[in-house]
């Protein structure tokens, strides 16, 4: 395979942003007294820089072209055939969400502190992943995305990971209306999670979801929390959606949200408008 360009998203590390550029004074307080709400920060920041570092000496060595960007100053990928992430799942994921066509490697930079799911590669095997992409001899793995449509039109990137509908406020009931073909449920509960087959692991796994084949089109939804009334049960609580189905959800409340793949991406809905979600038919295709 030819590769006319790759790009380098990458994060900073939890060290570099809060003691060596904010110098934020309670993390270099906690960094002194090696308190364990921070982990072994300044370990992983050493071994994300190693990895930053040696993926780019790399690529020199092979003669491959690069550019490099901040995870959240990313705005295209135009231009490039190939994108590298290096960090973890949430890089990956953000990466994804601007990736049509192009090709997208995951490269966990803290292997001893992390686990990546779409992470597969790490600093020791990035350049014999890389020569096997040149001979055109690599694994290639298809993975489905959900595409979600507001009411009002606002674009919402392809779902890799899953979906959270809740609350804005996290000791809200979620409040709204639920429908999968002929089938419509008024609800209350902590929220709906929905994810593809590759996100089936994350969290709607930890909240009782199937885990699903990654090379699977279909998708699923589970109701965190429900509150059922005396004498009335649930129909829609969790469920396999096949990839021709839609799910459509109705807020009842005021100030709900829609997260997609993490924190980090939030769409607010208000009372009366409705979503839906159903399988994209642009899948993203990473280097596994």
């Amino acid at each position: 395979m030819k590769i006319k360009k790759v790009l380098i998203v990458y994060k900073k590390s939890s060290y570099e942003e809060h003691a060596l550029q904010e110098k934020d004074p309670n993390y270099l307080r906690l960094v002194r007294e090696r308190s364990v709400a921070i982990g072994g920060s300044k370990k992983i920041h050493q071994e994300h820089l190693e990895t930053f570092w040696q993926v780019q000496e790399d690529l020199a060595s092979l003669g491959i072209p690069f550019v490099i960007r901040q995870r959240y100053y990313l705005k295209e990928v135009l231009g490039y055939n190939l994108i590298l992430t290096i960090g973890g799942d949430g890089t990956f994921l953000e990466a994804s969400h601007y990736v049509s066509d192009q090709l997208l490697m995951g490269i966990n930079s803290a292997p001893s502190q992390s686990v990546g799911y779409y992470c597969r590669t790490y600093r020791k095997n990035f350049r014999q992943k890389m020569m096997a992409i040149l001979r055109g001899k690599f694994r290639l793995q298809r993975l489905a995305r959900l595409l979600v449509r507001l009411p009002r039109g606002e674009r919402v990137p392809l779902v890799l990971n899953d979906i959270l509908f809740t609350n804005c406020h996290p000791a809200g009931t979620t409040r709204y209306l639920l429908s999968i073909g002929r089938i419509e449920e008024e609800q209350k509960s902590s929220g709906i999670w929905i994810a593809p087959a590759p996100g089936s692991t994350a969290a709607i796994h930890s909240a009782g979801g199937r885990v699903l084949p990654v090379t699977s089109k279909k998708f699923q939804f589970v109701v965190r929390e429900p509150y059922q009334p005396f004498g009335n049960r649930y129909r829609l609580l969790k469920r396999i959606v096949s990839p021709a189905q839609e799910i459509k959800i109705l807020s009842m409340m005021d100030e709900a949200a829609i997260y997609v793949d993490g924190p980090h991406l939030m769409f607010p809905l208000r009372r009366g408008e409705k979503f839906t979600v159903c399988q994209s038919n642009q899948p993203l295709y990473a280097v596994w």
